[in-house]
């Protein structure tokens, strides 16, 4: 059985804006006649199949079954591709043009006099494949093959002047490679396109430009774009392209092969968000893979990922959340840390959030020292500075439950044992109070006095030393005597 991502459809509104994109496929569509030039108009999911406008409902979003649509006969025509502009609410559509073989633009007009009529056919002297819209409807984007192209297809934009729409232009080589760049379409200000990058290559992937609003053919500057490609679960190792969006749902559609074959896949969730991405390292730089890192906000686990064999990890979380990064690998003292994900500019859809994690190597079997716990002097009580100190051993004993701690105290601050020994039998209460109010079970801490009986050690060093050990085993909270 194929397993796919959890549907967060239940979850509550509030959660599900904080929790990051989630990619599944459609398993209820067969694909057996392929499938292209999707959109989505009017609440549908659009496609062509086989020569064939094909189309679905989308029941919360889930496409169920995609069939012959009436589209084609409201319309009064066959057409590859449908859009919707959001200036002026008329379908733009992609239709073959038989006095020139090359598939024309053209827009339907409702009302009285529902009409058909090509778009500056004689200006354009191009094919005009999938047409896309700013959120103001006043730019144009479709991708097209022409002499003076960059390479096979480019993007190409045309603005709305007022009255009609202005020769096309080149969107330059920032987007557009020796390869094929299609299908492209707008989310938010972002554009979205599939490109290969070069003429043989074999595999689309997404990518997205920042287009500034209000931008015209006077204003506009293609070689500022910055060209982003989009991470995962929208790209993969394999093939990814046609991408089809309803932002009001927050679901995209689209086809890849990643399954070994050609399948619809959506996603849920915003597309706009922080990658928080770094290297987990230990103490002398060298990488650690396998360790394991959770996002949490507000106790709940949002996204998690484990190190790979360079220790390189990446995370995708929404913006404008504080979170908590919690780092735990065997044989490590786990690592947590707080971030506030913010993107700090709009030139990227999917903003970097740099974290470089070192763990510290977690010794099974060796003694560790801790002579900074308490203040100076015969003070019982764990300092703040003392209580962070222990908390690596806190968060690691609560994950590993198979763990056993044992401390040994020991005091030199008087010149008198009896008064020694009296303030490590504070202490050891202390700790144990420590240990019970921030672990689940005190089955996994042993505490003694290590004081040697009737001597005076080292009184005039002033030291408060406990010494640490971690072993696999189970013993309970013991109070020496």
């Amino acid at each position: 059985m194929k397993k796919i991502a959890l549907l967060p459809l239940l979850l509550p509104i509030a959660l599900l804006a904080q929790r990051p994109i989630t990619a599944f496929p459609q398993d209820n569509v067969k694909l057996s006649w392929g499938l292209k030039n999707l959109s989505v108009v009017d609440g549908r999911l659009y496609g062509s199949s086989n020569g064939v406008m094909v189309g679905s409902e989308m029941s919360d979003g889930i496409v169920t079954m995609l069939r012959p649509d009436t589209l084609a006969h409201h319309l009064g025509s066959d057409f590859s591709y449908v859009v919707r502009n959001p200036r002026d609410s008329l379908l733009y559509f992609s239709q073959m043009d038989e006095s020139t073989g090359r598939y024309g633009l053209y827009v339907h007009t409702e009302g009285r006099r529902r009409r058909n009529r090509q778009v500056d056919a004689r200006n354009w002297s191009m094919a005009v494949y999938h047409p896309t819209f700013s959120p103001d409807g006043n730019m144009m984007v479709f991708s097209s093959q022409n002499k003076v192209g960059l390479g096979g297809y480019d993007l190409w934009c045309s603005f709305w002047n007022g009255k009609k729409w202005t020769k096309p232009l080149n969107m330059g080589n920032a987007i557009n490679t020796p390869g094929n760049e299609l299908h492209p379409v707008f989310y938010g200000n972002y554009l979205i396109y599939s490109s290969n990058l070069q003429q043989n290559g074999d595999s689309y992937d997404f990518y997205s430009v920042y287009v500034r609003p209000g931008s015209t053919k006077d204003n506009v500057i293609f070689g500022s774009y910055q060209v982003q490609r989009l991470p995962v679960p929208l790209n993969s190792d394999s093939n990814d392209i046609e991408l089809a969006i309803a932002p009001s749902l927050q679901r995209g559609y689209w086809i890849t092969n990643r399954g070994g074959q050609q399948e619809l896949y959506c996603f849920v969730g915003r597309l706009d968000g922080v990658m928080l991405t770094g290297k987990v390292s230990d103490e002398h730089g060298r990488a650690v893979p396998n360790a394991e890192i959770k996002v949490l906000r507000d106790g709940r686990n949002i996204n998690s990922t484990s190190s790979d064999s360079k220790g390189m990890y990446s995370l995708f979380v929404q913006p404008g959340n504080n979170y908590q990064l919690n780092v735990s690998c065997k044989n490590y003292f786990n690592y947590t840390t707080f971030t506030s994900a913010i993107r700090s500019s709009e030139d990227y859809l999917v903003a970097t959030d740099r974290h470089n994690i070192t763990l510290s190597y977690l010794p099974l079997g060796r003694t560790m020292v801790f002579d900074h716990l308490y203040r100076h002097g015969a003070d019982v009580e764990l300092s703040d500075d003392g209580k962070r100190a222990l908390s690596p051993l806190v968060d690691f004993l609560r994950d590993n439950p198979q763990i056993h701690l044992k401390l040994t105290l020991q005091c030199f601050q008087t010149a008198d044992s009896n008064l020694n020994n009296y303030i490590i039998e504070q202490r050891i209460n202390d700790l144990r109070q420590f240990f019970l109010s921030t672990l689940p079970s005190n089955t996994q801490i042993s505490i003694q006095n290590g004081n040697s009986e009737g001597k005076n050690e080292a009184s005039a060093s002033s030291q408060n030393i406990i010494f640490a050990i971690l072993s696999k085993g189970n013993n309970s909270l013991v109070h020496s005597e």
